[in-house]
């Protein structure tokens, strides 16, 4: 299991689908990510993509002191060699470096056992904060805006291998 100082990454799969019963998928958290908020039913649709592959897919973020859900994390490498970090914070916890720790434990494992060529993150426009994350992990904006759900989103890269 993924673990980090605060945080304890379980990997979204049939067993631990319950866990979705104790949280929910409010349109502030979602905009950036679906631009709505979500149900119960259309969140566990979404995030038991990648249930068959070990390593990669959704990631329940458990504070460790608690057992609370207070995000979760989306890893995936498409194509081979990039790897594709996402994350998301529930409201009631914005503000105290979440995110910031969540995706740093990311990024450090795909960098010490996936030897990947390039890390990606896709933010929405709308979310600086965001972008502050993945700046701080060393990823840069590139130009192009892209169009995802209906939002402008902008794609953030670090180069591993040239």
């Amino acid at each position: 299991m993924l673990k980090s100082s605060r945080f304890d990454f379980l990997k979204v799969k049939e067993t631990s689908i319950h866990k979705f019963n104790e949280i929910r998928f409010t349109y502030n958290v979602m905009k950036y990510i679906t631009g709505h908020a979500l149900t119960t039913e259309e969140a566990i649709q979404r995030y038991l993509r990648y249930t068959d592959d070990p390593i990669f897919g959704n990631y329940f973020v458990i504070d460790n002191t608690n057992q609370k859900v207070i995000g979760l994390v989306k890893f995936v490498e498409e194509p081979k060699g990039v790897i594709e970090v996402g994350y998301s914070v529930f409201e009631e916890y914005w503000g105290k470096g979440y995110a910031t720790e969540m995706a740093e434990t990311m990024i450090d494992y795909a960098l010490a056992n996936l030897n990947p060529d390039k890390i990606i993150g896709y933010v929405d426009a709308r979310n600086p904060a965001s972008m502050k994350v993945l700046r701080k992990m060393g990823l840069i904006k590139e130009s192009q805006e892209i169009e995802r759900n209906g939002n402008t989103v902008y794609l953030f890269t670090k180069m591993i291998k040239q």
